[in-house]
């Protein structure tokens, strides 16, 4: 027996509990339940942001291809109904003159986002310069993440900006105008495959 004086390290329990990495079966069966609940809610996040970016735009796509065709179909005949009763009493015809001319004219101060929707590396940024050359404002330049496309196209947000759309289309070669009112920008042209700008 030693005759030392007693210090902090003379009452160490017999029977210590365990510290540091050692860990219980209890501890890494939980570990496992929480890393497979994070898995479990990372696939549901991916199938929502895949259902957002696929599907929703398609449908919307088909309800907006079907849309400005219902609305210009009703639009026509209503103005030729009204127009046709007041040409004989008061001729009128300075103002749909107007009306008429007004649509034609873009409105090239709108924001334009060109998106490049092939793999093609720096085809929006061509697209974007054509736009800049023909004197339009371009907002934003990017890679294409809504639902492919077969080729490019020009969307407009508002039936308003549907002329401005057309103008622009015309400008960047482009044949296919569309509306989607979900869209970041008044106008947006997606160059697809095929795009030579």
């Amino acid at each position: 027996m030693s005759h030392y004086p007693r210090d902090e390290f003379d009452d160490v329990p017999e029977a210590p509990r365990r510290q540091g990495v050692h860990r219980t079966k209890g501890a890494v069966e939980s570990g496992r339940r929480g890393i497979g609940g994070v898995i479990i809610a990372a696939a549901i996040v991916v199938i929502l942001v895949a259902a957002a970016l696929f599907i929703v735009p398609k449908l919307l796509g088909s309800s907006a291809t079907t849309g400005p065709t219902a609305g210009g179909s009703s639009s026509a005949p209503a103005p030729a109904t009204p127009s046709a009763t007041p040409t004989p009493t008061t001729a009128p015809s300075s103002t749909p003159t107007p009306t008429q001319s007004a649509p034609v004219q873009a409105d090239k101060t709108l924001a334009v986002g060109i998106y490049n929707a092939t793999s093609t590396a720096g085809l929006g940024n061509r697209a974007a310069t054509a736009a800049r050359n023909a004197g339009w404002t371009v907002g934003g330049v990017g890679n294409w993440t809504g639902s492919p496309v077969s080729s490019s196209v020009v969307f407009y947000k508002d039936a308003s900006q549907k002329a401005s759309a057309q103008a622009l289309a015309a400008d960047l070669g482009i044949a296919t105008v569309l509306q989607a009112q979900q869209l970041g920008y008044p106008l947006a042209a997606v160059v697809g495959p095929g795009y030579t700008g």
